[in-house]
């Protein structure tokens, strides 16, 4: 999370540089700048999952969260505290990635579309329409999940009222 911070903060450096000389036209000139543009770069394409047409994202998100997930039962198996995100039990799926865009994705494509105007406003269109297909599932989930808990303290009272009823049957000597 340092590192992306830190790639972030180079990013608006290099947007405000671009604003300072008053040019449409990118110069970098220097090898530090080419590095930290081609790291920016790496680093756009690493979280890039969320600007794809919806479909294909979903596919990977699924992919990612599964490997999450693997590694929380593995964290689980070995008694270790499990990871933020990586406890299938305890995932908010839709909540996840609309915060996930919000806090980490939107903020630096935002920048880097600062920094290549007008080149990528589709991204940043198509990143605000999953934003909103995942933003406008989150009370569904929350409505699953609260009929999940709702069936599972019914079978639990229905078991102990089961128990209880066995129990008040039994003769007593």
């Amino acid at each position: 999370m340092s590192k992306h911070m830190s790639l972030l903060a180079d990013l608006k450096t290099m947007v405000e540089a671009k604003k300072v000389a008053g040019s449409s036209v990118l110069t970098f000139d220097k090898f530090n700048d080419r590095i930290q543009l081609l790291q920016s770069v790496i680093h756009l394409s690493d979280l890039s999952n969320p600007t794809k047409p919806i479909e294909l994202y979903q596919n990977w998100n699924q992919r990612i969260l599964e490997e999450y997930w693997r590694q929380g039962d593995r964290e689980r198996d070995l008694g270790l505290e499990i990871s933020p995100m990586c406890d299938r039990n305890n995932v908010t799926i839709e909540k996840s990635q609309v915060g996930f865009i919000d806090y980490i994705v939107h903020p630096l494509y935002e920048t880097w579309a600062d920094l290549v105007h007008p080149h990528a406003q589709n991204i940043l269109d198509q990143l605000v329409m999953n934003r909103e297909w995942y933003q406008a599932r989150i009370p569904e989930e929350q409505e699953r999940r609260e009929d999940e808990e709702r069936e599972e303290s019914l079978s639990i009272r229905e078991e102990s009222s089961a128990s209880q009823n066995a129990a008040d049957a039994t003769p007593r000597a």
